[in-house]
């Protein structure tokens, strides 16, 4: 076992097993590896009726691809340039314990990262990086706010792909957009019900990755001035529909309610 890794106990689906099962997890490494590559990782089952049972997952000697280990696995991530950009902007985070998690068919370490050195009172998850654990000569390393972000960002890496082509999860697209009203000075509210007589749609605008989000803001900064600033209001109601977030301003013409909305379409 490497040094410095123990074993843990975690949620999740390994090879060959069909369901998310609760799980104890521990590293092999070679002899004289000094936790560079992993011989594979044995887990215990620990749900009914398969409690205790003991699979060894094994990586085959002289294979083209090896499994890191947590001295690779921080390597990896110190060789990182965005991780690099991180260290600088947190002022040398502390790095937390690295989890080995299998997603579909990729081995990845999930690791938090923390604002806060060895030495501080408070430590606050700054980022988590997703490192992949199947090395083949590069290593991929992504970096987000939640494991899902950081995890779309690995697989972008994978796939070749610019940082600002990763996909953001829904919160936090949500959290972006009601940051912009929040900027703009103008309150957002949730009602329970909506019932409006007159509606018009002013817009509709598709929120995938990062690289969409400026034209987006852009947009919903030009819904902010057309249709809430330029009538006095400092409010408008949001509200889902599936897979789009509406943001809508409400006056009176004529003394009838009018609902002027626009929809962002941010995915599940």
């Amino acid at each position: 076992m490497p040094r410095g890794l123990e074993p843990y106990y975690i949620y999740a689906k390994p090879p060959n097993i069909n369901e998310i099962e609760y799980i104890g997890l521990l590293s092999l490494e070679l002899r004289g590896a000094a936790g560079r590559n992993l011989a594979g990782y044995l887990i215990v089952r620990n749900d009914y009726p398969n409690d205790g049972q003991l699979i060894f997952y094994k990586v085959p000697i002289g294979s083209s691809t090896q499994l890191l280990g947590p001295s690779a696995v921080q390597e990896a991530l110190d060789r990182d340039p965005d991780f690099a950009t991180l260290k600088t902007l947190l002022r040398n985070p502390r790095i937390g314990d690295n989890i080995l998690y299998r997603i579909g068919e990729q081995d990845v370490y999930f690791i938090p990262v923390y604002t806060a050195g060895t030495g501080g009172v408070v430590a606050q998850i700054g980022k988590i990086a997703a490192v992949g654990a199947a090395f083949t000569g590069a290593y991929y390393v992504g970096l987000g706010n939640t494991p899902v972000e950081a995890f779309n960002a690995y697989l972008a890496k994978l796939a070749g792909l610019a940082q600002d082509q990763v996909g953001v999860d829904r919160s936090t697209k949500i959290n972006n957009l009601l940051k912009v009203f929040e900027e703009n000075g103008v309150v957002v509210v949730k009602p329970s019900s909506i019932n409006i007589p007159l509606t018009f749609k002013e817009g509709e605008f598709s929120y995938s990755t990062q690289e969409e989000f400026e034209g987006v803001k852009s947009s919903v900064e030009g819904f902010i001035a057309s249709q809430v600033k330029a009538y006095n209001l400092s409010r408008v109601i949001s509200w889902e529909e599936q897979d789009n977030m509406n943001f809508g301003a409400v006056r009176v013409v004529d003394g009838v309610a009018e609902l002027h909305y626009i929809t962002v379409k941010i995915g599940n």
